[in-house]
């Protein structure tokens, strides 16, 4: 005989009872319906009032078939959809109100234990990191400066003439030059004393004397200055009685007076004016008046000096035009001083002039050394 696979049995409970009983109901009100007619829809309600309240079914029914005339078959059975509403809402009520008696109270369902939330961990932060140190920038060493032109210290300064002038009376034996210091190199001059010219001086420092002049105070050369007042000038000697016309040669007549050393080589004739010289000849012009002619002689014989003291008349042309501060080329300034010269020599008549700031040189000329 072969062997039937065993069926496991299943637990009959009050809830499985309600539920095939319901069914059973259910198909059975179904059953009545297609078969009978509105009564049997009435019965299929009794039964399910009757299964709610506990009444057996069969009783139920019998109740049911007592009370007929409460049913009264007056209309067609119901078909369709609307038959089976009823039978289907009496499940439903069946199942829910069976569901309660027969479950009874839910089994508790274990409580899963609380799983505590992880304590966050606390993150440290990190440091922001540093900025990266700029990158060293070569800088191109300077140049070193060049070392400040060396400048010389100025001369010290010599003593003030003004605090050294003690109110001595002098006066100036010939023109001088009056400076701003002691000596001849880098001074300046500032001013001319003409001979016989009056100043207050002081006593002489390595040679030169303090002055004060108008209201300049400066230094002059100790030689040039003498004590006290200077001497009344001597009378002017008469100049020499012009040669009588018979003689022809006048000039030959003044030379002893004009050079009594025979410093020139003389010579009557014109030579482009009343009188001309290259340093060592003199032209005299016959035709000059005589009230001109000794100082027309003298003022020539002046040139003759000038290149005795600088060696050419070019070199004595730009030395006092230096003084002037005039072209080294411009002959005015040696002309006048030629003047000047001539003037202390006793001329009474000049033709150009004699500046103040030339005096100093002529006296000094005609003593035989530069200014």
């Amino acid at each position: 005989m072969a062997k039937h696979a065993a069926v496991p049995r299943r637990r009959v409970t009050t809830r499985r009872v309600v539920a095939g009983t319901a069914l059973l109901v259910v198909s059975a009100g179904v059953l009545l319906g297609a078969l009978t007619s509105r009564n049997a829809v009435s019965a299929g309600t009794h039964a399910s009032a009757a299964v709610r309240s506990g009444t057996p079914i069969g009783e139920a029914f019998g109740a049911a078939s007592r009370n007929r005339s409460v049913f009264p078959m007056t209309a067609a059975p119901a078909t369709g959809p609307a038959a089976l509403a009823a039978p289907i809402a009496l499940l439903e009520t069946s199942r829910s109100a069976a569901l309660p008696a027969a479950a009874g109270p839910p089994a508790a369902q274990p409580i899963a234990p609380a799983t505590p939330e992880p304590t966050p961990t606390p993150v440290e932060q990190a440091a922001a990191p540093a900025p990266p140190a700029p990158a060293p920038v070569s800088t191109p060493e300077a140049a070193p400066a060049p070392p400040p032109p060396s400048t010389p210290e100025p001369a010290p300064a010599g003593p003030s003439a003004q605090a050294l002038v003690t109110g001595r009376t002098m006066y100036a034996t010939e023109a001088v030059n009056v400076r701003d210091a002691p000596g001849t190199n880098g001074t300046s001059v500032l001013a001319t004393l003409n001979a016989r010219e009056q100043v207050t001086a002081g006593d002489a420092v390595d040679g030169w004397l303090p002055v004060h002049v108008g209201e300049q105070y400066g230094w002059v050369k100790s030689g040039y200055l003498a004590d006290g007042t200077p001497p009344e000038p001597a009378p002017a000697a008469a100049a020499p009685a012009a040669p009588a016309a018979s003689s022809g040669n006048w000039m030959e007549a003044l030379v002893p007076q004009v050079d009594p050393n025979g410093m020139a080589t003389w010579v009557f004739r014109r030579n482009g004016g009343w009188g001309a010289s290259d340093g060592h000849t003199n032209y005299i012009d016959p035709n000059v008046p005589a009230d001109k002619r000794f100082s027309v002689m003298v003022h020539e014989l002046s040139h003759v000096m000038q290149v005795q003291v600088y060696g050419s008349l070019g070199k004595s042309v730009a030395a006092m035009s230096a003084i002037t501060g005039s072209s080294s080329s411009d002959v005015s300034s040696n002309e006048e001083t030629a003047d000047c010269m001539a003037l202390m020599l006793g001329a009474s008549w000049i033709n150009y002039g004699c500046p103040k700031s030339l005096r100093g040189a002529a006296s000094a000329i005609l003593a035989g050394h530069r200014p």
